[in-house]
């Protein structure tokens, strides 16, 4: 059988789903000039054998020059509907920042008092938040009323019951869920996360609940769904918004006039046209007429279709166990980022895309088993060739450039001292990768930094090189 094409920022979760091998081998090249100098030039200035402590520490680079590409792309393929970029999945304060002060105006999905309380302080308008949490604390549903905070779903009864006691003025929105076997055919192809298992009531039931909420005098002012956290099937968005539509008629009848439709998140970058082409098609199909005359605003929440894209991790090798010292003889190499770090993708099939291991300052002693190569203009990584001693003649080569050469097979792992703590459990990657190097994992700026722990007494503050503000 014929390798197939090995694609810039190919999945390992999309491989396996197509029956390829992994991918292997892969360049940074689909990262920013900009990207790459900051990532060579901080490889350049360490050297594990008297850097200052925590500098082997796993590095960002943010490029915001992606993310309002990502943005111009929604703007162009998605025109009716109203962006409200969802925090939880990356609240960098200058990606936050930059996003409110935005000429779009963007909105924001919050999910916690937190969350609400970060964007206010950003000068955004409350009008221009949803908290799209429909299980709440009820201090939380106080503090929104507090600062007049009114769009925020439910999708349960005990929920309304809160609302009409903390915040009865509140415009509600209605979570649903469809079922399973309308959202795909095929179970293999799906969400990364299914969201439906904890939030939305189902569709048999909203009638009920929307006549509760009647006779408590509250506002429900439309309908929300989501497909699940990065949806690879786009028929979902179709299945969903043909159920909306049916439950806004089932509002209708209950004396509700609904003007609000929240298409949720779970858009990536990796399928976003395919997945707007679906969106628009059923939006025309089902909610036309209510288009035509004004009557309904369409928003989403996407998260990882902003951020992920635009942040670049770059974490070090800090140890390393030769395949003569494994039984199961795959060569064992330890990272000063893992699972309980900026890793978090590890533990979800599709999160994670394939590292790129570029050459860094090697300990003294440590003989590499790399073939001679140097940074080429197309390599994604150049910088000006550094010697360094302990290499032989023929081995000399730049600092910051792509580790290349014949693959051995590897298992990678975090550097805390769980046995759980796995990145990768088998991966091919060049021969003789040494203490001292790095790896460059592209597109991880979603549930990533801020997912990490202090666990095994390892930092939570990493340095972050913001460019194209």
């Amino acid at each position: 059988m014929m390798s197939p094409q090995i694609l810039e920022n190919t999945l390992y979760y999309e491989t396996k789903l197509k029956g390829w091998p992994w991918p292997g081998l892969s360049s940074i090249s689909s990262t920013s000039a900009a990207t790459d100098d900051a990532i060579a030039k901080h490889i350049q200035s360490i050297d594990p054998e008297e850097c200052d402590l925590y500098s082997e520490d796993g590095f960002w680079v943010a490029d915001f020059g992606i993310v309002r590409n990502q943005l111009e792309i929604w703007r162009r393929k998605l025109p009716r509907v109203k962006m409200f970029y969802a925090v939880k999945t990356n609240p960098d304060p200058k990606l936050l920042k930059y996003l409110s002060s935005h000429p779009s105006k963007i909105g924001f999905d919050c999910a916690s008092h937190g969350e609400l309380a970060d964007i206010l302080s950003l000068s955004v308008s409350p009008d221009n938040i949803i908290y799209a949490n429909p299980c709440k604390a009820p201090s939380h549903i106080r503090y929104a009323s507090k600062v007049n905070v009114k769009k925020m779903t439910f999708d349960n009864l005990t929920e309304l019951y809160k609302i009409k006691t903390h915040f009865p003025e509140a415009e509600c929105i209605l979570r649903f869920k469809v079922s399973k076997s309308a959202v795909c055919d095929d179970d293999s192809v799906g969400a990364m996360y299914e969201l439906s298992k904890k939030y939305g009531v189902t569709i048999d039931y909203s009638q009920e609940l929307l006549l509760h909420a009647k006779v408590l005098g509250l506002n429900v002012t439309g309908l929300a769904f989501h497909v699940g956290s990065g949806q690879w099937n786009v028929r979902s968005y179709t299945h969903h918004i043909e159920e909306a539509r049916k439950i806004w008629e089932i509002a209708r009848d209950v004396g509700y006039t609904f003007t609000v439709l929240d298409i949720g998140g779970g858009f990536m970058y990796s399928n976003f046209e395919e997945a707007a082409d679906a969106v628009n098609t059923a939006l025309d199909k089902e909610f036309g007429d209510l288009i035509g005359r004004g009557e309904v605003e369409i928003i989403a929440e996407p998260g990882r279709y902003v951020s992920a894209p635009a942040f670049t991790l770059t974490t070090s090798v800090i140890a390393v166990r030769d395949e003569k010292e494994e039984q199961s003889g795959k060569r064992m190499v330890y990272l000063a980022d893992g699972i309980y770090s900026n890793i978090n993708a590890a533990i979800w099939p599709g999160e994670l895309t394939f590292p790129t291991v570029v050459k860094g300052r090697r300990m003294a002693g440590l003989k590499s088993t790399l073939p001679t190569s140097s940074a080429s203009s197309d390599s994604g990584i150049e910088v000006d060739e550094v010697e360094k001693e302990g290499l032989d003649e023929e081995e000399e080569e730049g600092v910051a450039t792509l580790v290349k050469g014949g693959l051995q097979e590897y298992s990678i792992w975090g550097p805390t001292c769980d046995c759980m703590d796995v990145v990768l459990e088998s991966a091919p990657l060049p021969r003789g990768i040494e203490v001292g190097d790095w790896f460059v994992f592209k597109d991880l700026g979603a549930y990533s930094t801020c997912m990490r722990t202090g666990f095994n007494g390892l930092s939570t503050t990493h340095k972050m090189y913001y460019i194209n503000e």
